[in-house]
């Protein structure tokens, strides 16, 4: 007998939803409201009433058990009444009727639910609708008896049942091929054994891991391999790999591709941002802007039908298949989430605010572990996902253009600006608290454009720079109901009367990350450069009892030749008075460098200045083909240094360290040969960088340390990384800057090299 999971709302929302794509009539800006906006109905309720009431169902059908799961909003046994909370920001009796059918649907399925669980004869099912703003209720009741009840729930599992015996026919290939799937490359590499059996041992007990694990050595398929392999024994159910560049998620999509040719059979689905992937940019999300919104719900079956047996969803999967059933491809791949069984996704869609992939863990009833690549990234990454920002003179700009009830609500949040322009602080002010008059302008703001978006389906597109700073505004009172400690407003006055800039920097990630976490069955963070590992750890937001591996090199030390130059000082102060020698020292490397190379500096200005003093000295240069990265680079001229390493193998290029270059890149084999590292990465001073450094401090006693020397070494040693990719590789490093030879910082350079 197959085992087969599913929640009320994923249930409902498969089998009652038709019509057009409509997202005006989103509940609440945020799930955090949302809860608020239900706490406020539970305390109106009787001592009877019970909230978050769970309920349970299995339906045996064609050797398939069915659990049907999920949790009422309200029940009250002794008034005989179950409830479904929805919360929005407009008049209720605006929304749709199809809309409020779609909510009706699902509290009717508990409540037949409810029924079946005590034996009831009849029960009064109600919808409620709270405006969080004006806290106004509207509900929509009605009595059924318990045989009403029964036979819509029995049509709704009728309704699901071909779509569950695909399913289930998908889930038993998929054990089927994974019982007997080998790791696809044949053997293991040294160390992948090590990382497999952590990681399969991780998601059995349900833990949270940690492996640092050089370059090359094949972490993507190691990780991926026991994950999935661990589904057939069924220690967990679904799982998400999470990246943080274009590369990582490439990677992993070649692996499962593979593993695909090698006979693995599942589902994958590869998540693309909205803007990129949207076939009609610049029409609003409803069916009357957008063809592709049109009757989308009513197509939307067979599209999904033919996605879950396409195997491995990428981007152009998803688009062709979108275009031959003429839905949208973003929704498309919004509404197969629940059904696939590995997600690929950027870190934004797990760990942000909008977190689409988390609220869904949260909700579905499948135990899920997330695989998050190059694990360094995550912090910084979270930091600029929990921080946000407001500038006066946008809201100036933006109430020039809007609507007379928009502008109202804007002049108030100018107001609050005003009071707080007019108080006396310096050019520059941190507070540990948020103005409590702006947050509550600011709801009204969004109140108000929440009515102007339901009123027109086209508000939004055809006002972008007011839905830019709305969005912005969306995320401080996000900022808001998450607000702690670690966190600072930032005021800067700024030029002129309208100069006013205001920062909320998350100087700590890690406690929003940890909630973040509690989300997965399991957790397995992964990458090259994970050290110290205490450092790393506390930023993930990791447990106590999660464990840490650093795993040893699979390469000999004699495949990179790495020289350490300690006799030039790269410093922010002497670069000028340096730079001559730095270029002698790099035309006598490049002399001696054989093949392809890149050169990392610390800034672009040193980049350019050695630069031109190279080229007028009559270096290695004019032998070799000359790359140089831009500021203001595009894609295509990025892929230019690619398509020159796969070309020739004589070219020497100027990049700068921590960049797009100088990681998450792979060049295995005559692709690149050696580097160069000026500098040990430093970050540059800053207001917002000692911020770090004073919390830092206060917190783990190691202020320059967390906020600059670890972040440093970080970058060299994925620049480091860029050269031995397999067993055959071999090249040459040079580490320029005197404080190489300090024991602070050569300690953390990876240890499996060495160092001359």
């Amino acid at each position: 007998m197959l085992e087969f999971g599913v929640n009320v709302r994923d249930l409902v929302a498969f089998c009652h939803r038709s019509g057009d794509i409509d997202h005006r009539y989103t509940p609440s800006p945020s799930a955090e409201q949302g809860i608020e906006g239900h706490g406020r109905i539970y305390r109106r309720r009787p001592e009877s009433y019970q909230r978050e009431y769970p309920v349970n169902f299995v339906h045996c059908e064609q050797g398939i058990n069915l659990h049907l799961r999920g949790r009422a909003d309200g029940v009250d046994l002794a008034r005989g009444l179950v409830e479904e909370i929805k919360t929005c920001r407009v008049d209720a009796a605006s929304i749709p009727a199809a809309v409020k059918e779609l909510h009706y649907s699902q509290a009717r399925i508990y409540a037949a639910l409810v029924a079946i669980q005590h034996d009831l004869d009849c029960l009064q099912v109600r919808l409620t609708w709270l405006n969080i703003d004006s806290d106004e209720e509207f509900n929509m009741s009605r009595n059924y008896d318990r045989a009403e009840l029964h036979a819509y729930l029995l049509e709704t599992l009728a309704l699901f049942s071909d779509w569950l015996s695909l399913l289930a026919s998908e889930r038993n290939s998929r054990q089927r091929s994974l019982e007997s799937f080998k790791f696809p490359h044949g053997q293991f590499r040294s160390g992948q054994r090590d990382i497999a059996e952590l990681v399969y041992k991780c998601v059995d007990q349900g833990g949270e891991l940690m492996v640092e694990a050089p370059t090359g050595i094949g972490k993507t398929a190691a990780v991926l391999y026991p994950a999935l392999k661990a589904m057939a024994s069924q220690k967990h159910e679904a799982i998400v790999f999470v990246t943080s560049r274009t590369v990582g998620r490439r990677t992993a999509e070649d692996s499962l591709s593979l593993m695909s040719e090698r006979g693995l059979q599942l589902c994958s689905l590869s998540l693309t941002a909205k803007e990129s992937i949207c076939f009609s940019p610049g029409k609003a999300c409803h069916g009357d802007d957008c063809p592709f919104a049109k009757g989308y719900y009513d197509r939307l079956p067979a599209a999904m039908i033919e996605a879950v047996q396409d195997g491995i969803l990428r981007r152009q999967e998803i688009e062709s298949i979108a275009r031959r059933h003429e839905v949208c491809p973003y929704q498309l791949a919004m509404d197969l989430m629940p059904w696939v069984d590995v997600l690929i996704a950027d870190a934004h869609y797990v760990f942000s605010f909008y977190a689409g992939v988390g609220r869904m863990m949260e909700q579905d009833q499948r135990r899920w572990t997330v695989l998050v690549d190059e694990a360094h990234n995550l912090p910084e990454r979270a930091r600029g996902m929990y921080s946000g920002q407001l500038g006066k003179a946008e809201l100036m700009r933006v109430k020039k253009v809007s609507s007379p009830v928009v502008k109202r609500s804007l002049e108030k949040v100018n107001r609050a600006m005003l009071a707080l322009q007019k108080q006396d602080w310096p050019e520059q002010d941190l507070r540990c608290s948020l103005p409590v008059t702006l947050i509550n302008s600011l709801g009204d703001f969004v109140a108000a454009v929440g009515v102007a978006m339901a009123d027109d389906v086209r508000f939004a597109p055809h006002n972008p720079q007011l839905m830019n700073f709305y969005f912005a505004v969306l995320q401080w009172l996000r900022i808001a109901e998450h607000w702690g400690d670690e966190y600072r407003l930032e005021l800067l006055r700024g030029e002129g009367p309208q100069g006013l800039l205001l920062r909320l920097n998350c100087l700590d990630p890690s406690r929003l990350l940890s909630n973040s976490h509690k989300r997965s069955h399991a957790l397995v963070v992964f990458s090259a450069t994970l050290s110290p590992q205490s450092w790393m750890g506390q930023l993930l937001g990791l447990n106590e009892t999660a464990v840490y591996r650093r795993m040893t090199s699979p390469f000999e030390p004699a495949q990179l030749d790495v020289v350490v130059e300690t006799a030039i000082d790269t410093r922010y102060r002497q670069r000028e008075a340096s730079a001559p020698q730095l270029a002698e020292r790099l035309s006598a490397f490049l002399a001696e460098a054989k093949g392809n190379s890149i050169i990392y500096f610390p800034s672009y200005r040193y980049l350019r200045t050695t630069l031109e003093l190279m080229q007028g000295s009559g270096s290695a240069l004019p032998d070799r083909l000359l790359w140089q990265q831009h500021p203001e680079q595009t894609e295509a001229d990025r892929a230019s240094l690619f398509t020159a390493l796969e070309r020739h193998r004589h070219v020497v290029a100027f990049c700068i360290l921590g960049g797009v270059f100088s990681e998450g890149i792979d060049l295995p084999g005559a692709l690149l040969t050696n580097v160069a590292i000026v500098g040990v990465g430093l970050p540059q001073v800053g207001a917002e960088r000692e911020q770090l450094r004073q919390w830092y401090q206060e917190v783990y006693g190691q202020g320059f340390e967390y906020a600059y020397l670890y972040p440093a070494m970080q970058k060299v040693d994925q620049a480091l990384g860029r050269v031995v990719r397999t067993d055959t590789d071999r090249g040459s490093a040079l580490l320029i800057d005197n404080r190489y030879g300090w024991p602070a910082y050569r300690e953390l350079l990876p240890p499996w090299w060495s160092y001359r």
